[in-house]
């Protein structure tokens, strides 16, 4: 935590703990409330990781977190295959007792955890400006080139991250075997999207001259 000019040193040491205090509370809470995974019981959530419906019926898995904006708990419904991608810790918490579904899923989570960068792909475009600019190697993405979306979990949601240029993956995921998170979370892309796709992660990206 950083220390604020301007404020005596016992006011920060509080404020110090007091983060520290809110940390541990949150870590106690997990402990003693578990995660779930359950048949959706309507249709009505929407999934955290890729906002699109969760059908009823369906296995979903559910991040209990404190509530952010009072007393109690929230509960943060995802499809199983988005909590694997983009929530792997919590996820593998209650892998296994989903069965098949579950364990099915538990080395893709693992690979996540693995390549800690990983869950933060949330699908691929072609940029349709060349203003961004690619977090790897800070340069500017071209118009039309291949740029891999980014996401960060903040706050029990996911905030938009930035780009990286699709040759950049390697340097910056430790990985390019990401294709099947990429068409997960971009389900628009073509098949000739994505030959051109992997073809544009296999090409190293040279330095700008």
């Amino acid at each position: 935590m950083s220390v604020r000019v301007g404020v005596s040193a016992e006011d920060n040491r509080r404020g110090a703990a007091a983060v520290n205090e809110a940390t541990a509370r949150r870590s106690a809470y997990n402990r003693y409330v578990p995660h779930v995974i359950e048949p959706a019981s309507s249709g009505r959530a929407k999934c955290r990781g890729c906002d699109r419906a969760i059908a009823k019926g369906e296995l979903r898995f559910g991040e209990r977190q404190p509530n952010a904006f009072g007393e109690g708990e929230m509960t943060l419904w995802f499809h199983l295959i988005c909590a694997a991608y983009a929530r792997p810790e919590p996820f593998l918490e209650v892998a296994a007792s989903a069965g098949d579904a579950g364990t099915s899923l538990m080395k893709a989570a693992q690979f996540g955890i693995d390549h800690r960068r990983v869950p933060r792909i949330h699908g691929a475009e072609r940029a349709p400006t060349g203003r961004a600019r690619c977090r790897s190697c800070k340069e500017l993405i071209a118009k039309d080139e291949w740029r891999i979306a980014l996401v960060f979990f903040e706050e029990f949601r996911f905030e938009p991250g930035g780009f990286v240029h699709a040759g950049c993956a390697q340097p910056y995921f430790e990985t390019t075997d990401i294709v099947d998170r990429i068409r997960h979370f971009s389900p628009d892309l073509k098949d000739t999207d994505i030959s051109t796709l992997e073809q544009a992660l296999r090409t190293a990206r040279a330095p700008a001259a």
